[in-house]
């Protein structure tokens, strides 16, 4: 009777640290393909080295990105001062293909998908901009609705100045496979890759 509670006792511990393994597994992978990243919800991500700050969240296109379009709200600062254009964002998909950043000509092209994405993720937005000390804000404007004011094809942060916008990014194929994209901010020798999931 003794020797059978000792077993029992000691596969509750085997299979108490098997969860534990189990759990912690996820964070370990994330740590080793992105460095530097830290969770900040479901849905959000945080890139943070000595050089840049990135946020990104994507509650409503984790689980709704059966259209061509992906939405991807976006908040950075750098430690000196940089501008970013269209050019150094892109989204690589987990075979590895690189989509560039959407043109603001197409997000028009299909303003009624686009503009109906913006509305329906309304609901699930995400202040990225909270995790962030410094202040003003910039807006990014690589996108804009008709009668919303005017395209800017890059913006400036440094030290004491962040940028927030949305990003856009168009599918090849008119859909967007679940797994694990990577966001990709590159400018010079400055780099950041964020995790994006879609279940």
């Amino acid at each position: 009777m003794f020797l059978t509670l000792q077993i029992r006792r000691g596969r509750t511990r085997m299979l108490a640290v098997g969860a534990l393994c189990a759990a912690a597994w996820p964070v370990v992978a994330q740590n080793e393909l992105f460095p530097n990243t830290r969770e900040r919800g479901r849905a959000a991500i945080e890139f943070r080295d000595d050089k840049i700050q990135a946020v990104a969240a994507y509650y409503y296109s984790q689980r709704a990105h059966d259209s061509r379009w992906l939405l991807v709200e976006f908040a950075v600062s750098t430690e000196r001062r940089m501008t970013f254009g269209r050019d150094h964002f892109s989204l690589q998909t987990p075979a590895g293909r690189d989509i560039p950043l959407a043109e603001q000509a197409r997000l028009r092209e299909d303003i009624q998908r686009t503009r109906l994405i913006v509305q329906n993720a309304s609901t699930q937005r995400h202040d990225v901009g909270a995790y962030f000390t410094r202040r003003p804000f910039e807006e990014i404007r690589f996108f804009v609705f008709p009668f919303d004011g005017t395209v800017l094809s890059e913006f400036v942060v440094d030290e004491h100045r962040i940028a927030t916008g949305d990003l856009f990014f168009e599918s090849p194929t008119g859909l967007w496979e679940p797994g694990t994209y990577r966001l990709i901010i590159q400018q010079d020798d400055v780099r950041a890759e964020l995790p994006i999931e879609l279940e």
